[in-house]
């Protein structure tokens, strides 16, 4: 992978991590959570079509060779964020099973200290 491509994924993964990381921080229900995710998700993949129209417009006013070598550069890079998109998904999937199998672990150990609490 190019370092064209290095920098686009590193900034995506730094963009959903801090995103994530946000999220997750901030005292919130899980469905709160989970609605948050999606929403960052959606505002990520938009962001990700303004720029992508805007490389686009650019290619458009490039002229010969110089024009092919960055077609051949902007199909690498876009590879390559394809990719890293995948996985920024897969990771934020497993995030959400794993928020999702806490939050009824924390459920299970708020019942048993109300009971604890009750039969005191």
């Amino acid at each position: 992978m190019s370092n064209e491509s290095n920098f686009f994924a590193g900034l995506i993964i730094g963009a959903v991590a801090g995103a994530v990381a946000g999220i997750l921080s901030a005292p919130a229900s899980g469905e709160e959570t989970r609605s948050k995710i999606a929403g960052q998700a959606t505002d990520l993949k938009s962001e990700f079509g303004d720029k992508f129209n805007d490389i686009s417009e650019r290619i458009s006013n490039l002229e010969g060779d110089s024009l092919q070598n960055f077609k051949e550069k902007f199909y690498d890079v876009k590879g390559g964020i394809k990719e890293q998109y995948a996985d920024v998904v897969s990771k934020v999937k497993d995030l959400e099973k794993d928020l999702k199998s806490k939050y009824k672990d924390l459920e299970k150990e708020a019942k048993s200290m109300e009971a604890d609490i009750k039969n005191a």
